[in-house]
């Protein structure tokens, strides 16, 4: 199996918030930057305390919560599921699938680094794929 790094797939640049950011607040951020998911640290350490996503806006609508004062830290998915960078995508897409997730923080030494998505790994199949092919056909001169 080719041993691809989650660091090749990954988005770097990955948007924060605090925990006390409102659904209302992220909701905007996902309209005017066009993403899916924040991930929620807390201020002073910077330490990863929580994802929100897409799904969850949508379950504070449906709830009818609050969306100008409920905070953050009442609904997001925690404790947040990461990656190492240097692990192979295979292993990203497997935790992705356990967890039911589509989203995976990816962190070098704890540190939020990036993050990959099943977009990211969807858009990267075609390349992996003639990665492979080439190998084969490398193997096969031999």
């Amino acid at each position: 199996m080719i041993d691809i790094s989650v660091s090749n797939v990954m988005a770097r640049g990955v948007e924060t918030i605090t925990g006390d950011e409102t659904a209302a607040g992220v909701a905007r951020r996902f309209a005017g930057e066009q993403i899916g998911s924040l991930v929620v640290v807390d201020p002073d350490s910077g330490t990863l305390t929580g994802i929100v996503t897409e799904s969850d806006i949508i379950q504070q609508v449906a709830t009818n919560g609050d969306m100008e004062t409920v905070p953050v830290s009442t609904f997001m998915s925690a404790p947040v599921v990461t990656i190492e960078s240097t692990e192979p995508i295979h292993a990203a897409a497997d935790v992705m699938k356990r967890h039911s997730i589509r989203r995976l923080p990816v962190v070098d030494s704890g540190q939020l680094v990036g993050i990959v998505t099943t977009t990211n790994l969807t858009h990267y199949l075609p390349k992996l794929r003639n990665t492979i092919l080439r190998e084969r056909g490398t193997n096969q001169n031999r």
